[in-house]
């Protein structure tokens, strides 16, 4: 079997004719057939059903298309590996995560990927809800994490870990809107401000946020440093990680609520997100195996 043969497999199913599959990899339709015919020969098996007008995947041919691409595709992370090592440099592995997403244990499984690739560069952005995988679309990052905001057939991502979601005030605040338990109404917080991070996204018209009050103040800031010191300064009331806020609820100078009719806990999903149509580059691809067999070992 030559990779030129598997080429030429790949953009038969692809393109759906011997003739639109020799256009696109610049070959001619009998070296195309030839190449097809070869395999099927080697290997003893008929991998497409020929009485129909077009050739259509047997299914030997199904399950050889499926393995074919993945051969390809670490043809071509090693490929793109080569090419970097000629050159004497290696491109960085390009990350995106969610600003909400630095907690201790998403860092301990990054460390330890560090240790394991001590000489793989690393290249970190951020960016909040839809802003996440709008990165991706933009090929400014090849792997993301964060929440499943956005997220459709475009998409393969998986479950890395879970954040616990609190909502809090300053005692301050709590007082001053004339309550005494943790328990409020809605209403009671129409007239102070929500805080929330802007949706970072350029080309999402809504704004992203799920649990938002029917009415009542909003105030809009870039990251979660400004959000939690308009919190501490109470000045509003916000949604937050609790590993950012663990050591004000220690201390005393943040306080839980919990809202009628509101997500004011939750556990929240974070994935580890990449186009499903892109091929990783090498980097990329040993950050998400090593990424994926973290998630496996957790599964129960």
């Amino acid at each position: 079997m030559k990779l030129d043969q598997v080429r030429a497999f790949i953009a038969v199913v692809e393109t759906g004719s011997f003739r639109s599959a020799a256009d696109a990899i610049h070959k001619t339709q009998p070296s195309i057939s030839a190449a097809v015919k070869t395999l099927e020969a080697q290997y003893g098996i008929q991998l497409f059903d020929r009485d129909s007008y077009r050739p259509t995947l047997t299914t030997e041919g199904k399950a050889f298309f499926l393995q074919s691409k993945k051969l390809m595709s670490q043809v071509q992370q090693l490929e793109s590996l080569g090419h970097n090592l000629a050159q004497g440099t290696e491109a960085p592995l390009r990350l995106c995560f969610s600003q909400s997403c630095f907690s201790n244990e998403l860092m301990t499984r990054l460390k330890s990927f560090q240790s394991s690739y001590p000489e793989l560069s690393i290249d970190i952005t951020t960016d909040h809800l839809y802003g996440v995988h709008e990165n991706l679309q933009k090929d400014k990052s090849e792997v993301a994490i964060g929440p499943r905001y956005g997220l459709d057939d475009r998409h393969a991502f998986i479950e890395l870990l879970r954040l616990e979601v609190v909502t809090v005030v300053t005692p301050e605040l709590l007082t001053t809107l004339g309550h005494k338990g943790n328990r409020l109404k809605q209403a009671q917080l129409y007239s102070t401000a929500h805080i929330l991070v802007n949706n970072s996204a350029i080309n999402q018209s809504e704004s992203g946020h799920r649990y938002l009050l029917p009415t009542g103040k909003r105030w809009y800031v870039n990251d979660y440093f400004a959000k939690k010191s308009l919190l501490l300064n109470s000045l509003g009331w916000a949604r937050m990680p609790r590993y950012m806020v663990e050591a004000e609820l220690a201390s005393g100078a943040l306080v839980t609520i919990d809202i009628e009719n509101f997500m004011s806990h939750n556990q929240l999903p974070i994935f580890m997100i990449k186009l499903r149509h892109q091929t990783l580059s090498y980097q990329a691809n040993l950050f998400w195996e090593a990424m994926k067999e973290n998630a496996l070992k957790l599964l129960p």
